[in-house]
Formats: structure tokens, C-alpha cells, sequence
């Protein structure tokens, strides 16, 4: 009789508890608690994703009075680095720091070299007088520059006039019959007994024929550029301080005609 008793109350008490779970007996106590807190876990729209570097993801940092848990005792290396991302977060930018005195005058006396040209033969003996006026000294580098009128693609010269012959017997064995052979007479003694074969206005063009050579079979052609035979003087001033930079900006009024730019390479 007693187990029967036992069986119905526990049997009445499992389906209370099931109405419970299932809101057939009306709302759950937590519900009755915390209304407020069920209807905002309904409201998606308060969700927002944060990129992976916001400041928002930083644990906060200890104090010294909290207690470690045990799973930061168990990893101190990944709570320092924590406080260290905190840290570095949360500090302010600092400005960058202005040169020293030192840095400022090793940026003064930097070495620098200006040129100043292209002269004609009169007025660089005019130029160069009133140079000599700033004493630089050898700071000043004169030079004569040539411009390039145009390129030849030649042979270069070896062992004299047996070894043109020999050099143009093969490209007539080749196909190949206009070239010119550079006499002993010439004024460029580096290649009197050269093998001439072309002339052309630009390198492009001139490098465009050797291609054509080397597909007959020619593999000793070389570029070399023509210069004209008037050359221009041009000045070069190392290391000017500015009141001789400013002492050379007067002097060079008197040319118009040249420009001041940096030194070529």
C-alpha cells in the first residue's frame, strides 16, 4: 500500500515539474525574476561586431589587490602579455623628437657638388677669372663635355692589318659586304684597323643592327658613341658654403644663357 502511495507522488510530482519546464503552469520563475533580462537575449539589433584590434577587446588590467584565479596562475606569460597590450592601447602618442644640434650640423656640412655650364671657350676664361675671386681653391673641377652626334657599331682592332684581313674575309664569307676598315691614320689610335660597320643616329638603332649581325653569325660588334668636335666647359663647385653659393649666384647673372644644377653622375 505504502509503495503504491510512493509511486502516485512521485508520478504526480515528475508531471508538475514537466508543466513547469514547458510554461504549462504559467511563466518560470526566473521569467518572473528577470523579465527585463529575457527580453533583451530577444533582441539581436543590440549586437554589434568589433574588429579584432578595438580597445573593447582588451581584458582590463589587475590591480595588485585582485587575487589571481588559478588558470592565471597556471599561464602568467598570457596575462603579462594582456597588461602589455593594455598598456601599449591605452598610452598616449608621443611626438617625434626634434634633431640635436649635432644632427643639424652634420646635415649642413653634408658634401654637395654644383655645375654650372656649358660654356663656350671665351666665356669660360671669363667665367673662370671671376672664380678665382671666391678662393675655393680645389673646389673647383673644370671639364670639357662633348656631345654625342651619333654611334658606330664596329669590330674592335686586333693583331694590326693581318688580323682585319682575316676579320674581313669572314664577314664577306658571312654575307656581309659594307663595312669600312679604319685606317692606321685615324686620329683615335685605339681603333685605327677597326672594322666600321655602320653609323646610326641613335643607340637604339645601332643596338638594333647588331641584333642583325649576331643572327648571321657576327659576335665581335661593339657600340661605340661619336662625339661632336666643339666641346663645352663646365664648372663643378664642391662643398660651397652659402656665401659662396651666394657669391657664385651673383658672378653667374653675367651668363644667362648657362644654368646652375646639380652635378651630374
Amino acid at each position: 500500500m505504502k509503495l503504491k502511495l510512493l509511486f502516485w507522488l512521485l508520478l504526480i510530482g515528475n508531471g508538475i515539474l514537466f508543466g513547469l519546464q514547458h510554461g504549462y503552469l504559467g511563466a518560470a520563475a526566473s521569467e518572473r525574476r528577470e523579465p527585463q533580462r529575457l527580453v533583451e537575449q530577444l533582441r539581436p539589433e543590440l549586437l554589434s561586431i568589433l574588429p579584432p584590434n578595438s580597445q573593447k577587446l582588451v581584458p582590463p588590467v589587475r590591480t595588485q589587490d585582485a587575487q589571481p584565479q588559478p588558470d592565471d596562475a597556471a599561464k602568467p606569460e598570457q596575462a603579462s602579455g594582456a597588461t602589455s597590450v593594455a598598456s601599449a592601447a591605452t598610452a598616449p602618442a608621443t611626438a617625434p623628437t626634434p634633431p640635436t644640434a649635432p644632427q643639424r650640423a652634420a646635415v649642413a656640412v653634408a658634401p654637395s657638388c654644383t655645375e654650372v655650364g656649358n660654356f663656350s671657350a671665351t666665356d669660360a676664361r671669363r667665367f673662370s677669372s671671376q672664380l678665382a675671386s671666391l678662393n675655393l681653391g680645389d673646389k673647383i673641377v673644370q671639364k670639357l663635355t662633348q656631345d654625342v652626334t651619333s654611334h658606330m657599331v664596329y669590330i674592335p682592332p686586333q693583331d694590326g692589318r693581318d688580323g682585319v684581313d682575316r676579320r674581313t674575309a669572314e664577314l664577306r664569307r658571312l654575307g656581309i659586304g659594307d663595312f669600312y676598315v679604319i685606317p692606321e691614320s685615324f686620329p683615335n689610335p685605339a681603333l685605327r684597323y677597326g672594322v666600321s660597320l655602320g653609323i646610326f643616329r641613335t643607340e637604339e638603332a645601332a643596338k638594333a643592327y647588331i641584333g642583325q649581325l649576331i643572327s648571321k653569325g657576327v659576335r665581335s660588334a661593339r657600340i661605340i658613341a661619336r662625339r661632336s668636335g666643339a666641346g663645352k666647359q663646365v664648372f663643378q663647385l664642391h662643398d660651397l658654403t652659402p656665401d659662396a653659393r651666394a657669391a657664385l649666384d651673383k658672378i653667374k647673372s653675367a651668363f644667362p644663357d648657362q644654368e646652375i644644377r646639380a652635378c651630374s653622375a
